[in-house]
């Protein structure tokens, strides 16, 4: 359900798919459109009674998705919620065509390469010498994902018609320490 208002208020309207269990959103992934999905994470999150670490991990984990739904799809899904443990799922359906497709799969392959624990040195070692990327990362996306949800990656390619394939990115945090 695309979001209608240029309000600045980002508090989660009444009728449009919000609530303390979570959140659904199609459409573009542009400026006021990303606050006001952020907004809501927050005060999803906000909701929760659980301590500030898996939260923060939760947050910057969506806010990696709703990046990469801007930067490489522009257009897509995006959904919210927790699941009966009380983890946090955050969930992107976007198409992609065979050159992104086969540039996500080098970089799922790049950062399934190193177990959990030598990954946070790998990202430091990338932030230190590493080259941007051409929309302008540092190419740590998918190393963050794996790093804060530790290790709740899920990816998919879905085929679809005239070359399409649907990317679907699911990442579950755990919100109890």
């Amino acid at each position: 359900m695309p979001l209608q208002s240029q309000s600045t208020n980002h508090s989660p309207p009444q009728g449009q798919g919000v609530s303390g269990l979570g959140f659904c959103y199609e459409g573009v992934f542009h400026g006021h459109v990303i606050e006001t999905l952020l907004r809501w994470v927050e005060n999803m999150l906000d909701a929760r009674d659980h301590s500030k670490g898996p939260k923060k991990r939760a947050f910057r984990c969506a806010v990696e998705v709703i990046q990469n739904l801007a930067k490489h799809g522009r257009q897509g899904k995006l959904a919210c919620t927790t699941d009966g443990d009380g983890a946090f799922l955050i969930t992107s359906l976007n198409a992609v065509n065979e050159t992104q497709r086969a540039v996500l799969q080098n970089a799922l392959k790049e950062s399934n390469r190193l177990p959990l624990a030598d990954l946070r040195e790998q990202r430091l070692a990338k932030l230190a010498h590493g080259s941007r990327t051409e929309k302008g990362g540092a190419g740590l996306g998918l190393l963050d994902l794996r790093t804060c949800s530790e290790d709740g990656v899920y990816t998919e390619f879905i085929p679809c018609e005239d070359n399409q394939t649907m990317f679907l990115l699911r990442v579950k945090v755990h919100l109890k320490s």
